[in-house]
């Protein structure tokens, strides 16, 4: 009686400390419905993030609470007809919105526009990736309104600025001109750079992005907790097995599934007995190092991170380069093997810019991954070595 009162007690407990992840996961998606009723869910980050101008129309509202453009930023939350959590742009008003992700065209409409208020007003609609290029996509006529990139967009680009200028419908009243609650994609990837996008295509495609990257800005720096779940994905990828987690954490500052999956296949260390220091940036010789021992770990029988050095990796050096003297050791083998291997380039004049050695490089991350640069580099291990 006692033993199912214990297996009781324990699965309680472990559902228990299922639910925040559970609840976190629902809450990074949002379901809305159309005026027709049809339903979208959207990632929570494909909605405007960024107010990049607003240039009122004339006249505009004198009503305080409707002027503030950064409430048009982030999911839709008007309640009625309520003066605040919208702004109105003013007869002609111009309105240019940031996201942090891209748009895309896909299956149906692409963009969707939250114009709230008593009257509907209509908005002309434009995107850009520049902000130089603007292409129009239609008009938002109507109170919500969703458009389709199809046909009047360049195949293939993608997007991560919208701009609304109001049509002068209504050019007068106590709010002329549209008034904005939201403008979300509905049709979203991670924004990348133009020379990473088809590597982030592909990174996709073999499941190389963790959770914790879904719809992530690819362009900034890579934290060690997530390079360590794009381990654990490229290491599954080239043995097509599951990672397991540590039974035991010894890390006292990161509990993450993730990490101490990496950490059990012996791919991570800590940077101490007891920390990992999951935020921390990530340099390009500890994304070397890390993912050799993915390579080493997934095709090697019987390696271990203790018993490394017994393990040598056969292949020919390239030109050493230039900045090899800030190689560290234990990552030195790894630079080249990734080099060697095309999976790792250097930069310019021949450097491999291994970790920042001045306050400077490391003010300006000079040597530091960003994560488009690490899935990339995961994408080249899956075609090069598997």
């Amino acid at each position: 009686m006692k033993k199912r009162l214990v297996s009781l007690l324990l699965s309680v407990l472990m559902l228990m400390t299922m639910l925040p992840a559970a609840m976190a996961a629902d809450t990074e998606e949002y379901t809305f419905e159309d005026r027709n009723g049809v339903e979208f869910t959207v990632p929570r980050n494909g909605f405007a993030s960024s107010v990049v101008s607003f240039t009122p129309g004339d006249p505009w509202t004198s009503a305080e609470d409707a002027q503030d453009p950064a409430e048009a930023l982030g999911i839709p939350d008007r309640e009625g007809n309520r003066d605040d959590n919208a702004v109105t742009l003013g007869a002609g008003g111009v309105l240019v919105l940031g996201f942090d992700i891209q748009i895309v065209d896909g299956d149906g409409d692409d963009v969707y526009i939250f114009e709230v208020g008593g009257s509907a007003e209509a908005t002309r609609v434009e995107v850009s990736n520049d902000l130089a290029t603007w292409y129009e996509i239609g008009t938002a006529q109507g109170r919500t309104a969703g458009l389709d990139l199809n046909g009047k967009v360049p195949e293939g680009q993608r997007f991560r600025y919208v701009r609304l200028t109001d049509l002068r419908e209504a050019p007068s009243g106590t709010w002329p001109g549209a008034d904005i609650d939201a403008v979300a994609g509905l049709n979203v990837k991670p924004a990348s750079s133009d020379w990473a996008q088809t590597e982030m295509d592909k990174a996709e495609e073999y499941d190389l992005i963790p959770d914790v990257l879904e719809n992530a800005d690819m362009t900034q720096p890579i934290t060690r907790l997530e390079f360590a779940a794009v381990a654990v994905k490229t290491y599954e990828n080239l043995s097509a097995a599951s990672a397991l987690p540590a039974v035991v954490n010894p890390f006292a500052d990161c509990s993450d599934t993730e990490v101490l999956k990496a950490y059990n296949l012996g791919v991570v260390n800590g940077t101490s007995p007891t920390t990992f220091t999951p935020d921390a940036r990530l340099s390009r010789e500890q994304a070397a190092a890390m993912l050799t021992r993915v390579f080493k770990r997934a095709t090697i029988p019987g390696w271990t991170l203790e018993e490394d050095a017994a393990y040598p990796l056969s292949f020919t050096y390239p030109p050493l380069f230039a900045d090899d003297a800030n190689i560290s050791a234990y990552a030195r083998e790894s630079v080249y093997f990734m080099a060697a291997n095309n999976i790792i380039n250097g930069i310019s004049g021949n450097r491999f810019a291994p970790k920042n050695t001045t306050s400077a490089e490391e003010a300006q991350g000079y040597a530091n991954a960003t994560r488009e640069q690490a899935l990339a580099i995961a994408v080249r291990m899956v075609e090069n070595l598997k």
